[in-house]
């Protein structure tokens, strides 16, 4: 099945926005959303479509035929408790215009302030060009408004913009029932509304000093809302009890008033807060057979405990919800399964790389990752985005060596309907909408086409996409974690890699050894693979000395394939020479035998080198290595491992260095001095590196 459509009738734009926006907040992308005006043209074809007609106001739904009208919902609107602050100061009798752009607009909000305890001003409609009878202006000095500033006349001095009325929360659960969806995020909402309410208690406590009338506005307040609330005296004593609380728990505020709160509900364990004067938030208790999230403030004046105010919810249901939008993440494969504990090894050099990709995740900037294939690169990505500050968002991986050019742009960015043959109706979310709030793994970023590398330049520059065939532009707000097994400073030469999007991604760099540098872990991770598939192998010494002295070109992939395979081959608990594939065991007998040097001009041993040298590492890192040496040469000099690592173009720890400069001496191409003497290159490294380059070249 689709998602259900909800059709929007609204006065303005910017009503439709907010109205969006509260939807999208709730329900996320598990909805569509089409928007008309209230004078534009209802295509029938979109209403027969849409489950769900939503509109702004009565008069709206008045004016709609009977069969759409039975199936319309009139929105509910609250308002914003951090903007009535604003009133506070008005003193009782003030002359207020109220401008919107229509009556029962107008009549609906002066009611609801009324209900949350400002019937003490004088509200006057006005909707400009079109009241019959026009208010004299000039005994006004105060004009309100939500979200429509334009509107208010010129004449009047101070205007507060109260912000556009967002939908009320008990709309929002009457969508989910007709629609039968989860709601996402209601728990944060009504987390962020107790914060709002009980600030605006205290502003209360601080602007009114007849207590009588701080009474009457906070119960107003109190009663308007959708969460239970219990206020208490500094000495326990219970003076607000209203009426979403007697639902919830079940009880008579006129029973529960002017006794103890810890005699009455003794579960929620007030004395702490009383003694530390800390607030305590968001709590999940279990009270009376229902789970309600509980957060209790200390309410104080001149540093001084003035009361206690415990707000709460069912939040039964919510947890339902959320448990269900949990597996629908998984089922997307927007969540991660590997985490730091997952990177076996013990060897300085992957020890290492874990300390640096702990301290790059504690950032929100660009990772780059460069490795060998099968090094284990995404799972250092999941790793550092379950140890960011986004481990609750989605993680959404792409990979460009997968990905053709004509398919990419629609992946990554997402379309609109209609935008080309085959497109899905009601369009579809690219991969970055996917991503937002969350982490975006940029795999084989070496292969991504250069056409689509300056869309991601321009996505990573703004923070910002735009869906093919689409006229907007939708912010998004990820952290983007790239990966490849390329060389892309050397593509930024070649001109095959753009040099500004490079410099975009390789912010916080982090390298990943291969298997080869990294011997002292092999049997942990065999040990590690054979645990975890339920299985125990013991190997004879000659094996041991094949593996450790095998290239294990394909990392750890291929070590883990390895071990499947004996797995199977195996029939008792013993691995034998007899058991190992003939492609380790000649390349291991290659590795293990001394490897003398090679004479100068003989290009079929030159040919050779590269081979061997090809399979125990990148040729670009010893061409790197060999130039550096060459020149220096030059001046007839050597230089040791630590200026040499100090001069490379790309970061190898101390380890690999010296595992690479092994090898190549093993070839004939550096002498290696005794005593810190440093290295040299061989003639032999001079014709070596050359071809090195001539290769890198074709």
């Amino acid at each position: 099945m689709g998602r259900p459509s909800i059709l929007l009738l609204t006065r303005g734009e910017k009503l439709a926005q907010t109205f969006e926006t509260n939807l999208r907040m709730f329900f996320g992308t598990n909805i569509q959303i089409y928007i008309v005006h209230e004078h534009g043209e209802l295509d029938s074809q979109l209403v027969d479509e849409c489950e769900l007609i939503l509109v702004s106001a009565e008069s709206i739904l008045d004016r709609l035929p009977k069969l759409i009208h039975e199936r319309a919902l009139f929105a509910r609107r609250t308002v914003h408790l951090p903007k009535l602050e604003q009133l506070m100061d008005l003193a009782p009798g003030t002359q207020c215009l109220f401008v919107s752009n229509s009556m029962d607009t107008i009549v609906d909000a002066i009611e609801l302030l009324n209900r949350l305890g400002f019937d003490h001003l004088h509200f006057i409609p006005y909707v400009p060009q079109t009241a019959e009878i026009q208010p004299v202006l000039e005994d006004i000095d105060v004009a309100i408004t939500h979200g429509l500033k334009e509107l208010v006349p010129e004449t009047i001095g101070k205007v507060i913009d109260l912000g556009i009325r967002p939908i009320d929360l008990t709309t929002i659960y009457d969508i989910a029932q007709q629609l039968n969806l989860p709601i996402e995020n209601a728990h944060f909402y009504t987390a962020e509304f107790f914060r709002d309410f009980v600030r605006l208690g205290r502003n209360l406590a601080n602007s009114v000093n007849n207590e009588k009338r701080l009474n009457q506005k906070l119960e107003s307040v109190f009663n308007a809302v959708h969460e239970g609330i219990i206020s208490m005296d500094e000495w326990g004593y219970i003076t607000v009890f209203n009426e979403e609380a007697e639902k919830i728990l079940s009880l008579s505020a006129e029973n529960c008033l002017g006794k103890r709160c810890w005699d009455i509900i003794p579960e929620f364990n007030l004395n702490p807060i009383f003694q530390s004067h800390a607030e305590e938030s968001n709590q999940l208790l279990e009270i009376r057979n229902k789970v309600l999230l509980v957060t209790k403030v200390p309410v104080m004046m001149d540093g001084h405990l003035m009361g206690v105010v415990v707000t709460f919810q069912d939040v039964t249901i919510v947890q339902r919800n959320e448990q269900e939008i949990r597996k629908n993440s998984s089922r997307l494969g927007l969540t991660t399964k590997y985490s730091f504990e997952n990177i076996i090894g013990v060897s300085d050099s992957i020890i290492s790389a874990k300390q640096v990709a702990v301290r790059l995740a504690e950032s929100d900037f660009t990772v780059l990752i460069t490795g060998e294939n099968g090094t284990g690169k995404e799972v250092f990505a999941q790793a550092i985005h379950r140890y960011s500050t986004r481990r609750d968002g989605p993680f959404v991986p792409v990979n460009f060596a997968g990905l053709t050019e004509s398919l990419a742009e629609s992946e990554l960015f997402g379309y609109e309907e209609g935008s080309f043959t085959g497109a899905k109706k009601g369009g579809k979310m690219g991969l970055f909408e996917l991503a937002h709030n969350g982490t975006i793994f940029l795999d084989e970023i070496g292969d991504a086409p250069l056409s689509i590398q300056a869309a991601l330049l321009r996505v990573l520059q703004e923070r910002q996409v735009m869906r093919v065939g689409g006229n907007r532009v939708i912010p998004i707000n990820v952290r983007v974690i790239a990966a490849t097994n390329r060389n892309l400073n050397s593509m930024v030469s070649k001109g095959t890699f753009r040099e500004d999007l490079y410099y975009r991604l390789n912010v916080l760099p982090l390298h990943i050894p291969n298997l080869r540098e990294r011997q002292e872990d092999l049997f942990i991770l065999i040990d590690y693979f054979l645990h975890d598939n339920g299985r125990k192998l013991q190997f004879t010494p000659e094996v041991k000395n094949v593996l450790l002295n095998y290239s294990w070109p394909g990392n750890i992939r291929e070590l883990e394939n390895f071990i499947k395979y004996l797995m199977v081959i195996v029939e008792g608990d013993i691995v034998k020479l007899q058991h190992i594939p003939e492609r380790i065991l000649n390349s291991s007998v290659i590795l293990s035998t001394p490897y003398s040097p090679i004479a100068e001009g003989e290009t079929m041993e030159r040919e050779d080198i590269l081979q061997f040298l090809s399979r125990h590492g990148s040729l670009m890192d010893y061409e790197d290595i060999l130039t550096i040496l060459w020149n220096i040469s030059k001046r007839q000099e050597r230089v040791g491992r630590t200026v040499l690592r100090s001069l490379l173009s790309r970061p190898l720890s101390e380890a690999q260095i010296r595992n690479k400069l092994s090898i190549l001496k093993r070839c004939g191409c550096v002498a290696v001095g005794v005593k810190k003497q440093g290295t040299t290159i061989t003639p032999m490294g001079i014709q070596v590196l050359q071809s090195i380059r001539e290769k890198i070249m074709n």
